[in-house]
């Protein structure tokens, strides 16, 4: 052998010899920290699911693919937790991550032990070219930041005014059931709709639609692979799609940088008192790159939630006849006359039970993710039963599951599956204090939108049993089967049929 390749293979030794005394100065400097936690705290181990593959949990992943492809991730993780807790640890291509529906943990990571946990480690800048960073990415004083310049879009004021929505309403029911929330979600945002509805804007909407949800698959894969994420970047359609959305977002960043420097051109495109997120986005930097990059963290989230929210509403309303009948008894009841205000619609006590339900059943994230920012302990979830402490490390990710936690029986009854508006009457226990119920998730980094997202959803669904007299199903396949993206719905739409209400139907407030 030359003395190069002896060289080279010392050097090779003296590399392996190093990494190994890093992993186990780590291993050892980690067991120390866990053996302090559980003196001080009494924190025991989360149960561990048992894979083939202990180094890197190919098998589950593989399972979880499968469960993915049959449209039932959500179940899988569900069956997860019924054998081995509420909180347990797993590998699925992947560091060991934690896993839990605890309503104690999950009211922890988000109120007390909030700035423990962030997303920055899991989110961070993964998603770039297409997505950096923003409100969706960052944590600390640039998330709050971010949060501060959106806030004043969700403001009671700004939810209460349903003119703007009510144009969109009336452009959706003549082509039930296409999806009408993209208007309204691009014209809070940027101050103009897409127009989506209407029959001239249609395909520039569809095209601008598909190359967002391109995008977003995308990011989705990205997040899902971990480790093993590099040659999805090389995806030549995700660059194409990911382009195309950048395009249509710079186009108007420009139009509200142009508004900025010219305040008389606000005022002639009749928006001078509206609030316009970009604008205000625009008053504070004028740089398009973090421009583009702050409005794309806030879009996705605005443009899914509502649309996908209502269109499980009438997923389980079509499957649910007479339900669908006690809404109409209530939306007839109301004076014809009266018009629907904000103050109207929080007082219509079914419509809120039947969003509460379907609410329970379909949250949009069915699971949501924190990385530990510092060493931390949870309230439950070690031992055996899952009543003691567990010790999370620095660098662990956690994932609070809402699908599994909504539909726990020892929590919900033995119905917990089944959508029944009633059980959220007067007298009802408050899952809400108590954790158990949280859709939008709760505590400092809860959904800002969350009060839109409703005031819209009932607003929208009060129109429509205005509108419509009969609710019919037409999909042969009754259960619901996932889309798992950023966010989770009805893989196969909701395929209905609707009969229009006749004429003087309830003009005279009948119920």
């Amino acid at each position: 052998m030359s003395i190069f390749g002896r060289a080279s293979l010392d050097v090779i030794k003296v590399f392996i010899s190093a990494f190994l005394v890093y992993v186990t100065y780590n291993f050892w400097v980690r067991r120390a920290r866990a053996d302090r936690a559980t003196q001080q705290h009494g924190c025991k181990p989360a149960p561990r699911v048992q894979s083939t593959d202990r180094l890197f949990g190919f098998d589950l992943f593989v399972s979880l693919a499968k469960a993915d492809n049959a449209g039932r991730r959500s179940e899988a993780f569900r069956q997860l937790h019924e054998k081995y807790g509420r909180t347990f640890e797993m590998k699925a291509l992947s560091g060991l991550q934690l896993q839990t529906s605890e309503p104690e943990n999950i009211q922890a990571i988000c109120t007390s032990a909030f700035e423990n946990f962030g997303v920055g480690p899991m989110r961070g800048r993964i998603g770039m070219p297409f997505l950096d960073r923003g409100i969706f990415t960052e944590d600390g004083a640039y998330w709050r930041h971010a949060r501060a310049m959106i806030r004043p879009t969700f403001s009671r004021a700004e939810i209460a005014d349903l003119d703007g929505f009510e144009r969109h309403v009336k452009r959706l029911f003549p082509l039930i059931p296409s999806d009408g929330f993209l208007d309204t979600s691009t014209e809070f945002l940027f101050g103009q709709s897409l127009n989506s509805l209407l029959p001239e804007h249609g395909s520039a909407a569809s095209e601008f639609t598909a190359a967002f949800d391109r995008s977003l698959l995308g990011l989705a894969l990205l997040l899902i692979f971990g480790p093993l994420r590099w040659p999805l970047y090389l995806d030549p359609w995700w660059k194409a799609a990911y382009t195309k959305v950048h395009t249509f977002i710079d186009a108007r960043v420009d139009r509200a940088l142009a508004r900025v420097r010219s305040p008389d051109k606000k005022a002639k495109e009749g928006n001078l008192n509206k609030y316009i997120l970009l604008d205000e986005m625009a008053a504070t930097t004028q740089d398009r790159y973090e421009l583009r990059m702050q409005i794309i963290n806030v879009f996705f989230p605005a443009r899914d939630t509502a649309a996908i929210a209502f269109g499980d509403l009438i997923f389980e309303l079509a499957r649910h006849l007479r339900e669908w009948h006690k809404l109409r008894a209530e939306v007839l009841a109301i004076d014809r006359q009266q018009p629907l205000t904000f103050e109207l619609i929080k007082s219509l006590k079914r419509v809120k039970a039947i969003i509460n339900e379907s609410l329970r059943l379909h949250p949009a994230a069915s699971r949501i993710g924190r990385a530990a920012l510092k060493d931390t302990v949870l309230p439950r979830g070690g031992g055996s039963d899952g009543h003691s402490p567990v010790f999370v490390p620095k660098g662990r990710v956690i994932e609070m599951d809402l699908y599994t936690l909504q539909r726990d029986p020892s929590i919900w009854g033995e119905d917990a599956d089944e959508f029944r508006p009633d059980r959220w009457a007067e007298g009802r226990p408050l899952w809400e204090s108590r954790w158990q119920y949280q859709p939008f998730l709760g505590g400092i980094r809860m959904c800002p939108a969350q009060n839109q997202v409703l005031t819209q959803l009932a607003y929208l669904l009060v129109r429509f049993a205005e509108e419509f007299e009969g609710l019919e199903n037409r999909d042969p396949v009754l259960e619901y089967v996932e889309k798992v993206r950023m966010t989770v719905e009805s893989r196969n739409g909701v395929k209905i049929a609707v009969r229009r209400r006749r004429k003087g139907e309830g003009d005279e407030g009948e119920g």
